[in-house]
């Protein structure tokens, strides 16, 4: 009790001492906008009476969507089909003459009009049809003397900057919470909150309504997780998965790089808070990337795919394992997205199951089994966590213009596809390479103590995070380079460290994907490649899909001299 005594107070000197007055605005700089504590705002000032207890609190908010219609895939290609398909006309409530707990017509029924959800990820035309397991807006609350932060992830395929800075006004107005970091576990069956997934290419699939649900979960759950803040420790763990694991598929298991060169991060990281001086959990954050697809494009049942059964896993515990039962640690887990960009995924790998059962087919069951392994390693991590001595809470952000690029990303700001503001551009002329459009969007970092973390604003490739070009985060079962690739990268052309995650200062490090904003794919240079001939609308030769998704090459350097400078600001003498 004693030490922990003499560690409060000697945090509370530091933090009295070095934030005890603002930054001027001068002294930020263009690196940094936003920095927390001591920002010339005042908005999250230190004084001199500070108190360094760290509060935190959790929260889970389900933003299912309730009011869609329902259909039959005639033809069973997956893909609804005006004239072909049929759809039960019965409202948004999915209720008709007959049916228990009909008591009226209510929206849309009868109306001869399919009322879809479109669900986002693959390609169009998929109809949502019912409930597999529920979608969720996961929250925590971080408040340190007068600094709060909000750490938000969401099960959607992406969430729009516009989105955010919405967002923290009015979370702002109503909680007086200086900050939020929304990120999106980039899920394939959910609705689309993006535009691209409708019911053709020319159509947006947002729906308002959806989207203002979005809205009002995440800011009942930072409400929610504010009010039931309470001071807490915390533990940091990570679980490296070896090669000779899960039958020597080791990561590869869960997740198979699907591009040259097949680099995959193979670290499963965890952050648990706990009421202090106790081991009940207030909640976990999950760090690993991986896109939630495992469910497959024939899927029409919402879900949030492999995340669902990872939290349930970490919150109730697995009854075996390659380590035999692990108890679960309890409180809200929160899956938090990392770099799964070129292209993370558990789409083409078979999946063995905590109780050795082999999942070869797409579906709900194999995606349930990946969530349940990834879960399985990630109370691996938490039982060899350290608690964080001192979990002193700053962040920084800042703000830049990428330029659209991407002549696919034109057409669809044109059709309004893509419902967001566009800058540095003539708005009363088409969009197109004379007449390009910029997108605001934001990189920013953080720190609980030894915990150092960065967010980016899309699907960054993890070899830009990690390295591995000389094959140390290659997965068993593949070599670097596909040996039949008719286009291989120069891996000698690679970029050298340090990577990304290697400018962190913090014992443990983490970096939270699609933070933000979705923007697509952030490739590295020396392997970002266009066709020559239809650039961004074919693929050339070799693993290039990522470029067609991304917003264009001079996205990656812009983001990581923004995050680089950000990261090294250092407050003047």
């Amino acid at each position: 009790m004693m030490i922990r005594i003499l560690l409060l107070v000697a945090a509370v000197a530091l933090l009295a001492g070095c934030h005890s007055e603002r930054y001027e605005s001068e002294d930020l700089g263009t690196a940094v906008q936003v920095i927390c504590p001591g920002d010339p705002s005042g908005m999250c000032d230190w004084t001199d009476a500070v108190d360094a207890t760290l509060r935190v609190g959790f929260a889970a908010v389900d933003i299912s969507p309730a009011g869609y219609e329902t259909w039959t895939d005639v033809d069973g290609n997956g893909e609804f089909q005006n004239g072909l398909d049929e759809f039960d006309d019965c409202g948004l409530d999915r209720l008709c003459p007959g049916d228990d707990g009909y008591s009226a017509p209510d929206e849309g029924e009868g109306d001869g009009q399919f009322q879809g959800m479109w669900l986002a990820g693959f390609g169009n035309s998929r109809a949502m049809n019912g409930i597999g397991d529920p979608i969720w807006a996961r929250v925590t609350w971080l408040e340190q003397g007068q600094t709060s932060l909000g750490i938000v992830s969401i099960d959607v395929v992406g969430w729009f900057y516009d989105e955010v800075l919405e967002l923290r006004a009015a979370v702002k107005e109503e909680l007086d919470l200086d900050h939020v970091i929304v990120s999106s576990t980039h899920v394939h069956e959910a609705p689309d909150t993006m535009g691209q997934w409708g019911q053709d290419a020319y159509r947006s699939g947002v729906n308002p309504t959806f989207q203002a649900g979005i809205h009002a979960g995440i800011r009942q759950g930072l409400a929610a997780a504010k009010e039931s803040a309470v001071p807490a420790d915390v533990y940091a763990g990570s679980y490296a998965i070896g090669h000779d694991e899960w039958e020597g598929t080791g990561v590869n298991n869960v997740n198979l790089d699907t591009r040259d060169p097949n680099i995959t991060d193979e670290t499963v990281r965890t952050v648990r808070f706990t009421a202090t001086g106790t081991q009940d959990t207030l909640g976990v954050w999950i760090n690993f990337p991986n896109h939630p697809e495992a469910s497959g494009s024939d899927n029409l049942m919402l879900s949030s795919d492999f995340a669902h059964t990872l939290r349930t896993t970490v919150e109730e515990g697995a009854e075996q394992g390659p380590e035999g039962a692990l108890a679960g640690a309890g409180g809200v887990a929160i899956y938090i997205q990392g770099a799964c960009g070129g292209m993370m995924t558990p789409l083409r790998n078979d999946v063995i199951d905590l109780d050795g059962t082999l999942h070869t087919e797409h579906g709900l069951e194999k995606a349930y089994a990946a969530g349940r392994v990834t879960g399985y390693v990630a109370l691996q991590a938490i039982g060899s966590e350290a608690l964080v001595e001192e979990p002193l809470l700053s962040f920084r952000a800042r703000d830049l213009f990428i330029p659209v690029e991407n002549t696919i990303f034109h057409l669809a700001l044109n059709a309004g596809v893509f419902d967001r503001q566009g800058y540095n551009y003539d708005p009363e002329v088409l969009i197109s390479e004379y007449n390009r459009p910029d997108l605001l969007t934001e990189v920013s970092s953080f720190e609980l103590g030894s915990i150092s973390g960065i967010t980016l604003p899309g699907e960054l490739l993890p070899e830009l995070a990690i390295g591995g070009y000389d094959g140390s985060h290659t997965g068993p079962v593949e070599p670097i380079v596909q040996e039949d690739n008719p286009n291989p990268p120069d891996l000698a052309a690679a970029p050298a460290g340090p990577y990304l995650l290697d400018r962190l200062e913090g014992d443990h490090t983490l970096l939270f994907g699609l933070a933000n904003d979705e923007i697509g794919y952030i490739v590295p240079d020396y392997n970002y490649k266009l066709d020559e001939g239809s650039p961004y609308w074919d693929e050339p030769d070799g693993d290039h899909y990522e470029e067609t998704n991304s917003v264009g090459p001079q996205a990656r350097g812009l983001l990581e001299d923004a995050l680089v400078n950000l990261l090294e600001w250092t407050p003047p003498e």
